[in-house]
């Protein structure tokens, strides 16, 4: 099993939607992320290297055939279902630009020096500080734009309905760098990346990107997946935080806020369906993690596949 840095460069807008469109009666509303979920960027990894995934897919009890699958064939392992993980299959993004590297906190992100700033203010704030100085440090890098489509129903000769498409643009030429674990290395090749067939080209790096495994914080640079019966939930009873001693939220230009969102896990092209929501904590969410979690990398539900992949901070404030 070898460890190497693939890197994404968007040729054009991704179209990269977080779960089912919805809105009003006759017209949809698109909701978007602005970096590939692990599940997308696998599933490239997996169309390039010219898997074939064969699975009993059931979408009223989904078990992951196909995601499971396509791990096995990559890793030769099976998919485990532990909620943290020192070797996911997929870590990351970092999005690298000529003048360095950075973390993506939603559409703007920050560089890796100054991580550790970021986390004091998280801590900062809930100890009752204004951290709005916390702006100058974040960069936009993406930008979001709709436009409207229409579905036609082709034997009535009418419309379904409407709806409005949201789109990633981005301001630099960047690339989205993952790492990924897996038996085989793929080849560089363009390939298809989310939502509609949008293109990007996608290659191996040969420079060591070695996440820290040290450091009580750390950044959430994935959703953190999450599950609980309750509405409101004390930390320990809420599966997917086993490792998160405190959570202190994600920096919304004023403010830490601890914000929970729905997130799909993506459409298969193999089951034709697309797979089931569950709640999370954002890209750019501050934890301390617990003593004893030792060096896990991602955390949460489906932290294997690469799910809760965090940036571990070094911070003793």
């Amino acid at each position: 099993m070898s460890t190497v840095a693939i890197k994404l460069r968007p040729l054009e807008p991704l179209h990269l939607g977080v779960r089912n469109l919805g809105g009003i009666e006759g017209f949809s509303i698109d909701e978007v992320v602005h970096t590939p979920f692990p599940s997308t960027v696998l599933g490239a990894v997996g169309s390039l290297l010219g898997i074939k995934i064969d699975c009993k897919c059931g979408s009223e009890k989904y078990d992951l055939c196909d995601l499971r699958e396509l791990i096995n064939q990559l890793t030769d392992t099976e998919l485990s279902l532990d909620t943290r993980t020192s070797e996911p299959v997929l870590w990351g993004p970092l999005i690298e630009v000529d003048d360095g590297r950075y973390i993506p906190i939603g559409n703007r992100f920050l560089r890796e020096e100054h991580a550790r700033e970021y986390v004091k203010a998280a801590t900062r704030y809930y100890r009752g500080e204004d951290v709005k100085d916390l702006g100058r440090l974040l960069i936009s890098y993406a930008d979001v734009w709709s436009k409207v489509g229409i579905e036609l129903n082709e034997e009535a000769k009418t419309v379904n309905r409407t709806f409005k498409a949201r789109y990633v643009s981005y301001k630099h030429n960047l690339n989205l760098t993952y790492l990924l674990r897996a038996g085989r290395k793929p080849n560089n090749g363009v390939v298809r990346l989310g939502g509609e067939g949008r293109l990007a080209m996608l290659s191996v790096g040969d420079e060591k990107i070695d996440p820290s495994r040290k450091g009580n914080y750390a950044i959430a640079l994935q959703p953190i997946l999450i599950h609980s019966d309750k509405t409101t939930a004390d930390i320990n009873e809420v599966a997917g935080l086993e490792c998160a001693e405190e959570v202190y939220g994600v920096f919304d230009g004023e403010r830490f806020r601890v914000r929970v969102i729905d997130i799909g896990l993506g459409f298969s092209e193999v089951c034709k369906f697309r797979r089931p929501i569950l709640k999370a904590l954002p890209q750019g969410t501050v934890v301390k993690l617990r003593e004893d979690c030792g060096d896990v990398v991602a955390i949460g539900l489906l932290s294997a596949l690469g799910y809760g992949s965090i940036y571990r901070v070094d911070y003793r404030g």
